[in-house]
């Protein structure tokens, strides 16, 4: 069955627990004191797949680009790191906001959620929710530009959506169940990208 998919996203929370006992104690997070280059403003992000195990769609082939575009907001606060959010979708008006996880040099974020799966005429949905996703990007400063703020990024996105028993046993297929996919990721400030002619 030819699977086509509508995301739908949730915000990623992340829990910490810590240990006790003769545990070791945990290595503590050293303070950030060198300014970070800003990474707040509209960046165009291009994918490339690098790995992927799933051969049912073109888009996560070996080799398949595509092109994402990404809003990052930073708070202003009195640490060297900042917290803030990032919106990423394939328009400008489609996306969607997690955390922004910003780290010594360079920054991460996460989006999970689940994809429906609809027929195979696309007419109406099989099942919801029918895959759940987490796509997680790692990305690191590349250049600065003479304000401080970053110009440049490079980086991974690690993409992995499973097909939930439920959605199997309403008639929703694919093999293999589970998919792992790897981009390499490039990004760009959005005003830098010179307009294409027609």
């Amino acid at each position: 069955m030819r699977i086509h998919a509508v995301l739908g996203v949730t915000l990623v929370a992340l829990a910490l627990a810590g240990c006790s006992g003769d545990a070791p104690a945990p290595v503590e997070t050293p303070t950030l004191t060198t300014p970070q280059a800003s990474l707040a403003g509209e960046w165009v992000v291009t994918r490339t797949v690098t790995e992927s195990d799933d051969p049912t769609t073109a888009e996560r082939a070996v080799g398949s680009q595509s092109v994402r575009y990404v809003l990052i907001e930073q708070s202003t606060c009195d640490s060297v790191v900042c917290p803030g959010t990032v919106s990423s979708g394939a328009t400008l008006e489609a996306r969607e906001t997690t955390e922004l996880t910003q780290v010594d040099g360079g920054l991460g974020y996460t989006f999970t959620g689940a994809l429906n799966c609809l027929r195979e005429d696309a007419s109406t949905v099989l099942a919801l929710d029918a895959f759940t996703f987490t796509q997680t990007a790692a990305l690191a400063v590349v250049d600065v530009d003479d304000s401080g703020a970053a110009s440049s990024l490079d980086g991974t996105i690690t993409y992995t959506d499973s097909l939930t028993a439920d959605a199997q046993r309403a008639g929703c297929k694919r093999d293999p169940a589970t998919v792992n996919v790897v981009y390499s990721v490039t990004a760009v400030r959005a005003e830098t990208v010179a307009p294409t002619e027609d």
